[in-house]
């Protein structure tokens, strides 16, 4: 019988797995993030914090992302993250945000993200958008 129910919790234990690796990467999202470029659209140019001359800011907290324009609130809205195939191949997590003044959508473009120490990329899921990178405010 002991054989028997070690074998049991034996399989039980083997088959659970980790999957705290999304609310890593969504933990990592967290805080304040600084626009310093974006790079893409029809053209494929590149625009730049310094040319634009406003200053752009993210704010992601567990449930809503906040943008800042010249630090004032421009815009807040809830968010989630989810892991879907991505128009640049492969499986990536993307942030899916509440509707912007959409009529024809109930969210937003998809925007896959990537974050390295104190940057973030956001890429756009869509042809012809952007890839804007941003720096962790500290």
């Amino acid at each position: 019988m002991k054989k028997y129910l070690m074998f049991f919790v034996l399989i039980i234990l083997s088959s659970c797995n980790n999957d705290d690796n999304n609310y890593n990467d969504a933990r990592l999202l967290r805080g304040r993030w600084l626009w310093v470029s974006s790079t893409g659209g029809f053209s494929g140019g590149t625009i730049t914090a310094s040319k634009d001359k406003n200053e752009l800011e993210l704010e992601f907290s567990a449930t809503h992302l906040t943008t800042y324009t010249d630090g004032i609130v421009t815009t807040k809205r809830k968010y989630f993250i989810v892991n879907k195939e991505s128009i640049f191949g492969g499986y990536k997590n993307m942030i899916i945000t509440e509707k912007e003044n959409a009529i024809d959508q109930e969210f937003s473009i998809n925007e896959s993200y990537t974050v390295n120490g104190d940057e973030l990329i956001l890429a756009s899921e869509c042809y012809d958008c952007y890839t804007s990178k941003y720096k962790k405010v500290k």
